[in-house]
């Protein structure tokens, strides 16, 4: 390590979320070219320490100076300018771009005005996969990947803009061990190039092997800051976890046996997937955040009998599980519904001593709604491209004899006819009329080619659409209700495309309506929001009502998420029929104006936008659509 100032200073750090506090006072100092650890019991203040200096949160107290100059806060397009790039505990990428569109989101290379560079892309993505040894299809949606493998795409993301100061954030809790032994010699280069590294873990094998420094938060707060050389394995542990035993547990004789004891069961609370152990006689011995998120726990449940604590209208297959685990026999069940709004895959594995005396169960609960609703999301994109190609073939087909009809018509409207034969002319031209609507609306939902990409903002975009579409909210007495960020919501797309699927959505509400509804319309930018839920309370999520299409958590490098969600109260979506509602040619509307085409074209604008668009319903209640895209750097916040 160098003896000169230090790149990054941190001093009296204070962040709160809401009336939560999360850091308090903290301190840390990053040297030019070393490996510095940080480490601490679960909610230590670590994440909020690094979200600092990615811009996803904002200090309330403290000093930060960066490369000898003072830094009132990062935002993410000051923080990627500053040098600091960041590999964040949850994934972060976008599952319907390949991994070489999610590398370079944001600032694709263009070949031209309007074309993108894919060859130069490509080429560029597989030459850091290259770089970390690992054998990944840049082509296909990162939604058809492993997670690992999405892991990895986020990590090469981030190494493509050659960060002075890479941040990783419990990424070996992610990727398997031989993964893992890629990821090291890239540390060891950056150290190496006079780069620094600021690495997250519960593991202390692994800061043992490659670490400088380490750092110990504790409540917000900065305990102590070692040199490794200067550690053991067990003072570090008594370092990072003995602060919160209490004072009858620290005057134990056997302190360092204690120690290993609540670092162990740390690492388990911490873990993503759910864990639950069960004592020999069923009752809870263990049981991590996860499986309480997933469970939607409060309170002590420790000692409560396993099967009081889960109830069977909750999880219908809790009685194959009740009778496996008192069989002391193994059961996986890949799909469980759970409360009708999620599907958690269970497992059950009795365990036994050395002595194959049974000792109790472990039960782990994944929760797979997000990845069921995100094939479900894939299959139906590739359907409707497939029928967008037969009804573009058809549009063109059905348009060579409507042109000749058409002229037909004109020249019978120059004859003298009587006023029986007008009449009869004048429905054939409104149905003929009727004909070129609906084959012009196929192929706008089947062709893009003369979009104009550029930056749009999406809070005008709805204003002018809601001007637009005063006189129909009037016609029912509808009662329009905005929320919206204060500053402006930039993505790049194509305005008119933009403005069409605003206007498809809202004429669905208005149609679903009675008189005297109401619509609500919020445009907002999730990400700082979900930041500080996440902390504030452990990243629980509240249920909806209904089955919802993950958004895949769009969030990039580039500035985040904009997401417009559109809710009416009427009449809603029948659950039978909610699985099908984006199909072309679908509808439940009765009438001869209605082709069926309205939610398959919004889908096509959103897709082609390399968004997301997901339908939530509550028959009788309500229903809601939200779409979600990428935000440019421009819009980000703080610019």
């Amino acid at each position: 390590m160098s003896a000169e100032a230090p790149l990054l200073e941190m001093r009296g750090i204070e962040v709160s979320y809401g009336d939560i506090p999360a850091l308090r006072g903290a301190d840390f100092d990053l040297a030019r070219g070393e490996i510095h650890a940080l480490v601490g019991a679960h909610r230590a203040g670590k994440s909020s320490l690094v979200k600092l200096l990615s811009g996803a949160v904002r200090k309330d107290a403290g000093e930060i100076l960066f490369d000898g100059r003072r830094v009132g806060w990062f935002t993410p397009r000051t923080a990627i300018r500053s040098g600091i790039g960041i590999v964040y505990q949850h994934l972060n990428v976008i599952p319907s771009l390949s991994a070489a569109e999610n590398i370079f989101a944001g600032r694709f290379a263009r070949a031209g005005l309007l074309r993108l560079d894919h060859h130069r892309m490509r080429a560029e993505a597989q030459a850091l996969f290259s770089s970390l040894s690992f054998d990944i299809d840049v082509d296909v949606p990162v939604s058809r990947l492993t997670a690992a493998a999405q892991h990895m795409v986020e990590l090469a993301r981030v190494l493509s803009l050659e960060p002075r100061v890479l941040i990783l954030d419990e990424v070996s809790s992610k990727l398997t061990p031989e993964e893992m032994e890629r990821i090291y010699p890239i540390l060891h280069r950056f150290r190496g190039d006079g780069k620094s590294v600021i690495y997250i873990s519960h593991n202390m094998d692994e800061i043992f092997q490659f670490a400088d420094r380490v750092t110990i938060l504790k409540d917000g707060r900065t305990m102590d800051t070692e040199r490794i050389e200067d550690l053991d394995r067990i003072k570090l542990i008594k370092l990072a976890y003995s602060y919160v035993l209490s004072r009858e547990e620290l005057g134990r004789q056997n302190l360092e046996l204690l120690n290993l004891k609540r670092y162990n069961e740390n690492i388990i609370k911490n873990i993503p997937v759910g864990v639950i152990i069960l004592n020999a006689a069923h009752g809870i011995h263990l049981i991590n955040f996860a499986a309480r998120k997933i469970l939607g726990l409060r309170g002590e449940v420790v000692g409560s009998p396993f099967g009081g604590v889960v109830r069977r209208e909750d999880l219908p297959d809790l009685d194959q599980v009740m009778q496996r685990i008192e069989a002391r026999q193994e059961l996986v069940i890949k799909e469980a519904p759970f409360r009708e709004e999620k599907i958690l895959k269970v497992s059950v594995y009795p365990f036994r001593d050395e002595d194959y005396a049974f000792l109790g169960t472990i039960i782990l609960m994944e929760d797979i709604s997000r990845e069921r609703s995100m094939e479900e999301y894939v299959l139906r994109t590739e359907k409707l491209a497939s029928t967008a190609e037969l009804a573009a073939g058809v549009a063109h087909e059905i348009n060579n004899p409507l042109g000749i009809v058409q002229n037909y018509v004109e020249l019978l409207k120059l004859r003298e006819l009587d006023s029986d034969s007008k009449g009869k002319l004048e429905k054939i031209e409104n149905e003929v009329t009727r004909i070129e609507k609906t084959v012009g609306s196929l192929l706008s939902f089947s062709k893009f080619d003369d979009v104009t990409f550029h930056d749009v903002d999406l809070l005008a975009c709805l204003d002018e659409v809601i001007l637009l579409l005063a006189h129909r909210f009037a016609e029912k007495e509808i009662r329009v209700q905005r929320k919206q960020p204060a500053g402006p919501a930039l993505i790049r797309g194509d305005e008119n495309k933009l403005k069409q699927l605003f206007m498809n959505l809202f004429s669905n509400s208005i149609e679903a309506v009675g008189q005297g509804g109401c619509i609500e319309a919020e445009l907002a930018v999730p990400q700082d929001a979900e930041s500080a839920r996440e902390s504030a309370s452990g990243g629980a999520e509240s249920a909806s009502g209904g089955a919802e299409s993950a958004s895949g958590g769009a969030e990039s490098a580039s500035g985040g998420v904009v997401e417009l969600t559109i809710t009416d109260n009427g009449c809603g979506i029948p659950a039978e029929i909610a699985g099908r509602i984006f199909d072309p040619f679908f509808s439940t509307k009765k009438g001869r104006k209605n082709a069926g085409l309205g939610l398959s074209i919004c889908q096509s604008i959103v897709s082609l936008h390399g968004g997301m668009i997901s339908c939530t319903s509550q028959p009788g209640v309500s229903t809601s659509f939200r779409v979600r895209f990428v935000r440019t750097p421009a819009g980000a916040a703080g610019e």
